[in-house]
């Protein structure tokens, strides 16, 4: 039954949807990529990324979006041009990774656009990317 049927709000229908049986306030692919950062326990919901960019934020770093450089691509496309966007970047910062967020799962690469977290990996990964967010220390 539709969300809207139940007249449910949206945290409601997240949680009640949740992947994460042992704690539903969580998904499990943005909880991964929040304890890698060290940011879990900063919020009590991390279901969308605008949670996770929230925890990360509360937890000193900066989070800016990076999706014009790589519009258009998949996420196996952006991996080759992150480094390239971290060369760019400004010095006065360190970069520690980039956010990726495809339809109902979200992953972390690195500068140079390793895995760092993924709960679903791929062997050639063509998901389009909703979000893609540079993270900073």
């Amino acid at each position: 039954m539709s969300r809207q049927r139940r007249n449910e709000t949206r945290r409601a229908y997240a949680k009640r949807t949740s992947n994460n049986k042992s704690n539903p306030n969580q998904n499990v692919c943005i909880q991964r990529v929040a304890q890698y950062l060290g940011v879990d326990k900063m919020v009590r919901s991390l279901h969308y990324m605008t949670d996770l960019e929230r925890a990360a934020r509360l937890g000193g770093y900066t989070v800016r979006s990076r999706k014009s450089k790589v519009k258009g691509l998949s996420v196996g496309g952006a991996r080759k041009i992150c480094s390239k966007i971290s060369e760019q970047e400004s010095s006065d910062r360190v970069i520690i990774g980039y956010m990726i967020a495809v339809p109902s799962h979200t992953l972390f690469l690195d500068p140079q656009g390793n895995t760092i977290v993924d709960t679903d990996p791929r062997q050639r990964d063509r998901r389009k990317m909703d979000w893609f967010k540079i993270v900073y220390r």
